[in-house]
């Protein structure tokens, strides 16, 4: 619904009298770890939209909630982003959440913020459990930089290239991964040459079995070929920079790849100079020889 349609119907006027979307973080799995302040507001929005149903039915009956549920997820977003919009405009607040976490991370909620922005609609996030954030705590890895991929697609040329662009990445890699595909995942970090990186398996997240697995990317081939991957994890990836400090190896980039990124900075309006400073800096190459390759990519353009 565009915001021409919106403003015809329902008057300029009404948007001073318009709810906020308030964006709730829930729990991973343990209910304790929802806060006060989050519950309350779950109770008090109009109604709550929710990615599971079923999940937050049984989540508001334990915390005494007795609100309204609306489904909200992926296949029904765009159906449901006009009834929301015509509800805040009427000064009816709403609440999002995925079936756990946070939403609009690798959930629904993205396209309704996209709204919400565009007609000046208030937002309010209730901060909360985040599987990937903890995951990369506990790591023990670089937390300073890092750099979270969703989920990994499950087939064709964009896994190919995520799993490429992953094999370079010189921050921490945290990303989720499905029980029936993790062990191939981890066969396809191996053909990247990856599988002397570390890796923590995060299973379980905050519930009755949650576990750490430290393992290298070799290791974790290993591991499932004889231990059946149950539940939901989240996968943490040793990076580029912190494997050549542990090791003193370094990974070779292709001619092909550092003049993809050189383009990328030129495009971006970087001088030649700059744009090699830029790249060295992030792959660790010679500044030189990274001055002459962006020579050439200019030239070329």
């Amino acid at each position: 619904m565009s915001e021409e349609i919106i403003n015809r119907e329902l008057g300029e006027g009404s948007r001073e009298e318009v709810g906020t979307l308030y964006l709730v973080a829930t729990p991973l799995g343990n209910r304790e770890d929802m806060s006060p302040r989050a519950a309350g507001i779950l109770e008090q929005v109009a109604y709550v939209a929710a990615e599971d149903t079923r999940t937050a039915a049984r989540l508001l009956s334990e915390l005494g909630v007795g609100n309204r549920l609306i489904s909200y997820y992926e296949q029904n977003q765009h159906a449901r982003h006009e009834m929301f919009l015509r509800d805040l405009y009427a000064g009816r607040s709403i609440a999002v959440i995925s079936e756990a976490g946070m939403p609009c991370i690798s959930d629904p909620g993205e396209g309704i913020v996209r709204l919400a922005v565009e007609h000046s609609i208030p937002i309010s996030v209730i901060p909360g459990p985040s599987a990937f954030v903890s995951a990369v705590a506990a790591s023990g890895f670089d937390t300073r930089r890092f750099v979270y991929s969703g989920f990994i697609p499950a087939r064709g040329r964009e896994r190919r290239m995520l799993i490429k662009e992953i094999a370079s990445e010189r921050r921490t890699i945290v990303f989720y991964e499905a029980p029936h595909r993790i062990e191939k995942t981890f066969r396809d970090l191996v053909e990247a040459d990856l599988g002397a990186r570390r890796t923590v398996i995060a299973r379980e997240l905050t519930k009755r079995y949650e576990e750490f697995i430290r393992l290298t990317v070799a290791e974790a081939v290993a591991y499932y070929e004889t231990v059946t991957p149950r539940g939901e994890f989240t996968i943490v990836l040793e990076g580029v920079a912190e494997y050549e400090a542990r090791t003193g190896a370094r990974d070779a980039h292709s001619d092909e790849e550092l003049i993809e990124l050189l383009r990328n900075c030129l495009d971006e309006g970087m001088t030649t100079r700059e744009a090699a400073a830029h790249v060295a800096a992030e792959m660790g190459e010679s500044k030189n020889k990274l001055y002459q390759l962006a020579l050439s990519v200019k030239e070329t353009r």
